[in-house]
């Protein structure tokens, strides 16, 4: 998700009715940038946690954002990753005796396990019968192949991204206002 806001000829217009220098309006509108990007990411990081019924931190993650300059305008490049999340990424994992319940969400059919390379989390057999059986080193008997299970997000993270990349825009306005103001009443005194 790119958000891009377009200035155009308003930057000029502002310096001629405010009699504001370049500089102090090339300030303010660089602190709107960071705080609109700062309020897309949060709200959307609120929203998203209570719809899919998992911990923010673990949207943290995913979220990135860059300042730049584009052509001479400065542009926020704000990045949400839709890719679906590891299950033993949300909570801890509680095996049950249908499968496995994390925090809100059940993997019916599914385990914990800790694989040779140290990494724990929760696994389901791919194929529920027919699998390919071999006897392991220690004697044990495995049927492979295993599949970390994923929690997708894409459906439900996509419609709240956009509704609110939709409302940055105005958002952006109302806090240049603030900062111009900020600006005009405070700095420049």
């Amino acid at each position: 998700m790119n958000l891009e806001i377009d200035l155009g000829d308003s930057v000029a217009e502002l310096e001629e009715q405010l009699e504001l220098s370049i500089r102090q309006l090339q300030k303010a509108v660089t602190r709107t940038i960071q705080k609109t990007a700062r309020w897309l990411e949060t709200q959307t990081k609120r929203e998203l946690g209570v719809a899919l019924s998992v911990p923010q931190r673990v949207l943290a993650a995913r979220y990135y954002k860059t300042f730049y300059m584009k052509n001479g305008r400065r542009t926020v490049n704000v990045w949400f990753g839709l890719s679906p999340i590891a299950v033993s990424a949300l909570e801890k994992p509680k095996q049950t005796d249908i499968g496995v319940r994390v925090g809100k969400h059940h993997f019916i059919g599914a385990f914990i396990a800790t694989m040779k390379s140290g990494h724990s989390g929760v696994f389901k057999r791919k194929h529920a019968s027919g699998g390919k059986r071999s006897k392991r080193s220690d004697g044990q008997w495995t049927e492979l192949p295993i599949e970390e299970e994923r929690f997708s997000i894409e459906k439900i993270a996509l419609p709240i991204i956009e509704r609110y990349h939709v409302r940055a825009e105005a958002r952006f306005h109302q806090i240049l206002k603030q900062e111009i103001n900020f600006v005009m009443n405070v700095e420049g005194q």
